[in-house]
């Protein structure tokens, strides 16, 4: 839940290392000081914490000359900034067109909301049919807790008696259709012509959970006040008449950030409804958060409504609805203590439970949550901000319990802050005792006054700076150079250490300024006014799963797409502004003389839509089309000058990819294209690419392909079929899934509502990527390396990133073989042993304390692990080389499984080589390399052979790119490196150096 205050705006970091070696450091407490010391820790160099939220009142007078209400714009988002009279330096806040329909998400035509029509001067109106519009920045508690919307509606101009209505819906989805019964509508209020009023919760169908009635009169003032306190309070005042309504029995706490929408519903195509009274009083909001939307770059999560009866206690529920921000992120919960991973104990982390609404809590002593995009620096910093609102100890000022925030170069840790690949963290205590983390070692800062709750913003300055500065509730505790290297791609997390039962940490208002990883999903070309989408804008086919598409506009000079574009969610080109062409239909291209105005004009004409844009492009492969590095550069100093908040893109053809073309630095996300050639192509290129950037801070986007229609994609329309293409999107998405420097994955086209009857594989994966990017659906976790040090018994792991994330000793050294896995049911593996000599296996379930010990099998077998029928958990089995037979158990007891495969002297494995949740066996020959995958532990029928590593490597399996499918790979002794392949591939797609010469190898899912 968001309340009023002050918080911070973030950039970017990056590093890479790994060890092994377990160093212990205390979590001795802070003794807390009176007043916070008269001056912050370091030399006072550390960059300034980014600013992510600006508040204020919101004011629409729907004042505008009748004159401008014209096509195409029809005046909705026209005059703004003299309508709103937005503070200095900011603009007005824009409307976005949405359908206003339980049926469909396609806005109607544009005249269907128009702004001081002739007929209704001053006024918003609402004509024929069914429509709404959607503000584009969510109303916002203040300081009490209460946020206030009024305006004066019409339901049907010159009607007091039929049923027809005005609707103000709040939702906490920028994503809705805005119709008052839809599924994620929080609040929605409904106002007829006769003066019946009717509120309505969250998907109840046409049932209101109240209703009311006023007397029936031609306008009506109306004001909702909504308490987002332990009242559960809805204030309603309709033409003076006051209503207190509590909410329904579903509802702990209304949210306290919420997107607005206006609508109407009408009956007959003559009649039309309004808001405002034509004199000024037009829209009120008491407070909108203008730092949630404003940019693609910030993620907010806001933890305020999410379903907590779930399995995993609403941490990952609701995620693109409790994030107003454009992308979204989700979450893994982890133990918050040094050593290798483990899962908590069940309910220790919560979203919005019963006795915490609207936060994020800790109710089970220590532990952890981890962001699993990282937090990353972007171009005009450099640096990156990480905010939240920490709790220590709910009730209490005193005390030594904590919360704490990190920034962590491990994808997979723990989340205990003194870990050793904590970068940067933030212990505070109850009490106001503060104690800053890095690599592992404290520092004890100067203590802030005990408050309660307290404002926490990291600012890490990365590349050659390296530097910090930590605020608490507004005092710079810390400003100076780090001693801990700080990443460009940092991962946060959240934790909270309790000294007795019953006590909780909460966390509120989490922002990060930009994250790396997948983020943004969309289409290139979504409305082409040429061929073959002649103006058509095919974006609310795809909305429901892509949240940033770009628009070309050729010559047409008509910007009304903007309209329904979502707040900063849209890609334009600006080729009509800087370039003209060599001569007609030529493909060669001179920049435009006149480019600096016309993009200064360009701005002018967008006006306060300009909030609905995400990026901007440069000419698109621009030395394909014949301009030279210079005028490339010139052509971005000219964009940036134009469009200094917007995020620049660059696309390369695959060929300029290949060499060293400029990339001007100012850019922040550089691509390219190559259809239909496979990954091994792609990522060379990549990595390619990656070599010659002009900026450490730069991200990269791909460009999947989606059709083989002919002329459309170059490679792709002879001999390619929709099931190539949806593998090709599937590589597509792995790829990303292995690079954080991926943020952006842009479909090559969109070209209209027939194209998933034309392609419906393709389609349905890019779908699948799609849903998976906008909601932050949790995905399979990919494989993480790990090594077992027989000298001294210890187990030590890495995240998948190949940063060291913990150690612990187990089973006794000498020549026990070590085992993980997820030994009592889904979750993070643990570790075991087999000893040889007895046959006996020995699994942990804490990483400390022996769960179970069994005999299985005979000496001198090879021990397996896997889930051999789907059951959710992690069984044992043995390989025995005397007859190359596989003896499975699902009941660490008994044989379930008897399959022989291979020949004398090949080694034995066994993965989920289908991605079906079973694990199934496999033979490796030592001699030839080969690899042998069977799909089946009853039958044999093995694939193709696979020949991957070279001599004297130790054969492994893993899910190397979370996509849920293990495929095999390699461990080389000499040089201590994991390679992971592809499916049915030798393409190395993973590859990690970890451990010491000597070390047995172990790949699973810890992070």
């Amino acid at each position: 839940m968001i309340l009023t205050q002050r918080l911070g705006r973030g950039l970017l970091a990056g590093a890479s290392a790994f060890a092994l070696a377990l160093l212990p450091i205390g979590l001795s407490p802070t003794t807390a000081a009176a007043a916070p010391a008269a001056a912050p820790a370091g030399d006072g160099s550390g960059p300034a914490p980014a600013d992510l939220s600006t508040t204020r009142a919101f004011s629409d007078t729907f004042r505008l000359d009748p004159a401008l209400d014209t096509d195409p714009l029809y005046g909705l988002n026209v005059g703004l900034d003299a309508r709103q009279s937005p503070p200095a330096g900011q603009h007005g806040i824009s409307y976005s067109r949405v359908s206003g329909r339980w049926d469909t998400s396609v806005a109607p035509d544009q005249w269907f909301v128009q702004t001081s029509h002739p007929n209704h001067p001053n006024k918003l109106l609402f004509a024929k049919g069914v429509s709404a519009v959607m503000l584009g920045a969510p109303a916002v508690a203040d300081g009490t807790g209460h946020y206030t919307v009024s305006t004066v509606i019409d339901p049907v101009v010159g009607d007091t008696a039929v049923g027809d209505w005005g609707s103000m819906v709040l939702s906490r989805s920028h994503r809705s259709n805005g119709y008052v019964t839809g599924s994620d509508v929080d609040l929605g209020l409904t106002v007829t012509s006769g003066g019946r009023l009717a509120l309505f919760h969250g998907g109840s169908g046409e049932t209101p959970f109240w209703t009311g009635t006023v007397a029936p009169t031609a306008q009506y003032a109306v004001s909702l006040t909504v308490s987002t306190g332990a009242d559960r309070a809805v204030t309603l005042r309709v033409n003076g008449t006051p209503f207190t309504v509590s909410a329904p029995a579903g509802v702990t706490r209304w949210p306290g950030s919420e997107f607005l929408y206006l609508g109407a519903y009408l009956s007959s195509p003559d009649r039309v409804t309004t808001f405002g009274d034509g004199d000024g009083h037009g829209l009120n909001v008491s407070n909108v958060d203008t730092g949630t939307t404003r940019s693609a770059k910030p993620l907010v999560d806001t933890f305020d409504g999410a379903p907590n009866a779930t399995a995993d206690f609403g941490l990952n529920q609701d995620l693109s609805a409790r994030q107003p921000s454009l992308i979204s992120v989700n979450y893994t919960a982890a133990s918050g203590v040094k050593g290798l991973a483990l899962d908590p104990p069940a309910g220790s982390v919560q979203v919005n439970s019963p006795a915490n609404p609207n936060v994020l809590s800790f109710p089970k002593g220590t532990s952890a949550v981890r962001l699993n995009k990282p937090a990353t620096s972007d171009v005009p910093t450099g640096a990156y901000t990480v905010h939240a609102v920490l709790t220590p100890l709910v009730g209490s000022t005193s005390g030594q319990d904590w919360a704490s925030l990190a920034v962590g170069n491990a994808s997979g840790g723990t989340g205990a802050v003194d870990a050793e690949d904590i970068a940067l963290g933030l212990r505070v205590q109850a009490d106001g005792g503060l104690a800053l983390f890095q690599g592992g070692a404290p520092t004890a800062l100067a203590a802030v006054p005990p408050a309660g709750s307290y404002e926490v913003s990291l600012a890490l300055a990365t590349g050659d700076r390296q530097q910090a500065t930590v605020k608490v509730n507004g005092a710079t505790v810390f400003s100076g150079r780090t001693a801990a290297k700080l990443p460009r791609d940092g991962y946060v997390s959240l934790g909270a250490h309790h000294s007795a039962a019953g006590q909780v940490t909460t966390v509120d208002d989490l922002r990060v300024s930009m994250l790396g990883g997948l983020g943004y999903y969309g289409f290139f070309d979504i409305r082409d006014p040429d061929r073959p989408n002649y103006g058509a804008n095919h974006a609310p086919e795809v909305a429901r799963w892509t949240n940033v598409n770009t628009y070309l506009r050729g010559q047409d000079r008509r910007l009304e797409f903007l309209d329904q574009c979502l707040p900063a969610s849209c890609v334009i080109d600006l080729n009509q502004e800087t370039v003209v062409p060599r001569s007609s239909d030529d493909w060669q291209v001179n920049p435009n003389p006149n480019a600096a105005q016309n993009l200064l004009d360009l701005v002018q004409r967008i006006g306060p839509n300009i909030d609905k844009i995400a990026a901007v492009d440069l000419t698109d492969e621009a030395y394909s089309h014949g301009l030279s590095p210079a005028q490339v550069q010139t052509q971005a100093e000219q964009i940036r000058a134009a469009f200094p908040d917007k995020m620049l893109i660059m696309s390369l053809d695959h060929w300029n990819a290949e060499q060293t073309a400029p990339v001007p630095s100012i850019v922040d996300i550089v691509g390219f294209d190559h259809y239909c050639v496979g990954r091994s192509e792609i990522q060379w290129r990549l990595a390619n690419l990656k070599t010659f950037l002009s900026s450490p801070d730069q991200h990269l986007m791909l460009f999947p392909e989606s059709t083989n229609e002919q002329d459309i994609a170059d490679g792709c329309y002879s001999g390619k079929t929709d099931a190539d293409i949806a593998a090709y999107n599937a590589e597509y998405r792995a790829i990303a899934t292995q690079d954080p420097r991926v943020v952006y994955l842009q479909n090559f086209r969109w070209l209209g509502p027939d194209q998933p009857d034309k392609v419906p594989l393709t389609v349905a994966a890019q779908k699948s990527i799609g849903e998976a990017v906008v909601n932050a659906s949790p995905t399979p976790a990919p494989a993480s390396a790990g090594v077992y040090r027989s000298s001294d018994g210890s187990f030590g792991e890495a995240a998948h990133n190949g940063w060291y994330t913990g150690q612990t000793v187990f089973g006794g050294g000498g020549n026990a073989v070590p085992l993980t896995g997820h030994w009592s049911g889904p979750g993070t593996d643990t570790i075991g042993v087999y000893h040889p000599d007895t046959a006996t296996f020995q699994l942990s379930n804490d990483n400390a304390t022996v769960a179970a010990t069994f005999p299985f099998g005979v000496p001198g077998d090879v021990p397996l692990v896997g889930d051999w029928s789907g059951q959710g958990r992690t069984t044992v089995g043995v390989y025995r080389p005397g007859d190359q037979t596989f003896y499975l158990s699902d009941d660490n007891s008994s044989v379930k499984y008897r399959i022989k495969l291979g020949n004398a002297g090949w080694k034995p494995l066994v993965g989920d080589w289908d991605g079906n949740g079973t694990t199934t066996v496999a033979v490796y020959d030592p001699q030839t390399l080969i690899f042998y995958l069977n799909d089946s532990n009853q039958t044999e029928n093995p694939r193709p052979g696979v020949r991957f590593g070279n001599p004297g490597d130790i054969p492994i399996k893993g899910d190397w790119d979370g996509t849920g499918k293990e495929t095999i790979g390699v461990y080389r002794p000499g040089d201590q490196t994991f390679y992971g392949a592809a499916e049915n591939s030798n393409l190395v797609i993973y590859s990690k150096k970890f451990g010491n010469p000597g070390d047995v190898p172990l790949v699973g899912n810890w992070g």
